[in-house]
């Protein structure tokens, strides 16, 4: 490694709000789509079952918003609510697992607790899920 200046790459702001650089955004091997999408995420040794909005999908992953406060490195279920095929028909659940791999807790402006922005990470997706959930994103393009 040579000992000149490292040089800092410019940012682009994400759905969340926080600035990502560009290698972060080059290094995704998913792109992502802004939907919001209905999930229930529980976390693999027990607890409570959280509903949340996707703010983000892609097939590697997603950000959504939580009130529960989950920790990094924690395994989820996941169960995705994607709408049926032509997007009139019932909602089709997609079960897989991830693991949280980025957690930051928002600040809050009103008395109805905290809200903490979660990106997950999906580590495990069977062909269906992954064919299911390639074809709902394919269609928000």
């Amino acid at each position: 490694m040579s000992g000149g200046r490292a040089t800092r790459l410019p940012e682009r702001p994400t759905t969340g709000g926080e600035k990502v650089s560009e290698s972060v955004q080059d290094r995704r091997a998913h792109p992502r789509i802004d939907t919001a999408v209905d999930l229930r995420i529980q976390p693999d040794e027990g607890g409570a079952v959280a509903r949340v909005v996707t703010g983000n999908l892609s097939l590697g992953g997603l950000y959504c918003m939580s009130q529960v406060d989950i920790p990094e490195m924690t395994r989820l279920g996941v169960r995705l609510m994607l709408p049926g095929p032509g997007g009139d028909e019932a909602e089709e659940p997609v079960d897989l697992q991830a693991v949280v791999v980025r957690r930051r807790e928002l600040p809050s402006h009103t008395s109805n607790g905290a809200r903490y922005e979660l990106a997950l990470y999906f580590t495990s997706l069977d062909d269906m899920a992954r064919t299911r959930l390639s074809r709902f994103l394919d269609a928000q393009r």
